[in-house]
């Protein structure tokens, strides 16, 4: 076996435990998310919005950790943060008044700052920019 392919067997096996401890923390942070809307009275419990909460924040985790982006780990966090959670931002907009629609807008990139936060640095899982830098290599 070449070096090559065990150099590309081990950046696989990174990627997928970066991906998956994002993933982890994005539910995790999905929990606290439902905890507090639901807890506070900003959103009314039904199973269908606990689960929409918790798959958007799951996915937001798996999105950042999957990202390449070639920015700082807290400014990765932030937009990929925002971008995947715009989903719900959208969804708060067409079915909520007032100012709740914004103030998950930047809720998102909270969310996104603290998953990439405890990847990255609590975690020490590289971002997929450095492991395709390493792969051509």
């Amino acid at each position: 076996m070449s070096t090559a392919v065990m150099t590309t067997q081990i950046v696989d096996t990174n990627s997928a435990k970066r991906i998956l401890v994002a993933s982890f923390f994005g539910l995790v942070m999905g929990c606290l998310c439902a905890s507090a809307a639901f807890s506070m009275g900003i959103l009314k419990f039904t199973p269908v919005m606990l689960v929409f909460v918790l798959l958007n924040r799951t996915v937001m985790g798996a999105a950042i950790g999957i990202s390449g982006l070639k920015v700082h780990w807290a400014w990765n966090g932030i937009l990929i943060g925002m971008v995947t959670g715009s989903v719900f931002s959208y969804y708060l907009f067409m079915n909520v008044a007032g100012p709740l629609p914004a103030m998950n807008a930047m809720a998102n990139g909270l969310f996104g700052l603290l998953i990439e936060f405890f990847t990255t640095v609590v975690f020490k899982q590289p971002s997929l920019s450095g492991t395709r830098a390493m792969r051509a290599a």
